[in-house]
């Protein structure tokens, strides 16, 4: 019982600083196609984003089934205790808590590894890359009366370097490939957590059945036989 309520408070711990790499103002700057911190600039700050997503997932999973069946083995251990046997009891939630255990294990090392890729999203990646100079040096003498001044204060996330090239944070958003590469993963990393956090749901939901029956009188008499 000790370790049970040990496990699932450890879960619920977890799932409160998962949920946080959730938070708004952790994925504003990385969402955002004119920050420094965008995820959509080039393919590996892509790669990275997309595995701190599915590894948030699938921890965030874990800690749930967790706490989801924890909560259930604590009443059913105590009816099968007091109707069938305390022993039998006592042996079906020590099995039981070995899954539970390695459960815990994937979902701590998937929070520590999203930890580790937030850490490298922030300040292991560029946060400027080179921009298309000859494009820019076209968008810049441009329009009809429109000054230097203007164009920058339109695209302020593109700046020239003092050896004549130039940079960006994240995307030009006049350009309509960047516009369509940020929809495209925006939807595949959305389709992709979704798909981590169903499929986690149905084994977990899988889970739970087999447990139940672990508990049923005639599963729990078949121990003595």
């Amino acid at each position: 019982q000790t370790q049970m309520d040990n496990l699932s408070v450890q879960a619920t711990l977890i799932i409160g600083f998962a949920l946080s790499m959730w938070a708004g103002e952790t994925l504003m700057p990385l969402l955002e196609d004119d920050s420094q911190l965008c995820i959509w600039k080039s393919w590996y700050h892509l790669f990275f984003a997309s595995v701190f997503f599915i590894f948030v997932a699938v921890c965030i999973s874990c800690c749930l089934i967790i706490v989801s069946i924890v909560s259930y083995i604590k009443q059913a251990a105590q009816e099968a205790a007091l109707i069938v046997s305390t022993g039998a009891a006592v042996a079906v939630t020590r099995q039981h808590l070995n899954t539970l255990n390695y459960y815990f294990v994937v979902a701590y090392a998937s929070f520590t590894l999203s930890a580790v890729l937030l850490i490298i999203l922030y300040v292991g990646l560029p946060s400027r890359l080179p921009a298309d100079t000859a494009e820019h040096r076209l968008s810049e003498l441009s329009g009809e009366g429109e000054s230097q001044e203007g164009w920058g204060s339109e695209l302020e996330s593109i700046v020239e370097l003092f050896d004549g090239t130039f940079s960006i944070t994240c995307l030009d958003p006049r350009n309509p490939r960047d516009n369509a590469v940020r929809d495209s993963w925006g939807a595949g990393i959305a389709a992709a957590n979704t798909l981590v956090i169903l499929s986690m749901s149905a084994w977990g939901y899988r889970k739970f059945l087999f447990v139940r029956q672990s508990y049923k009188p005639l599963q729990l008499l078949s121990w003595f036989v």
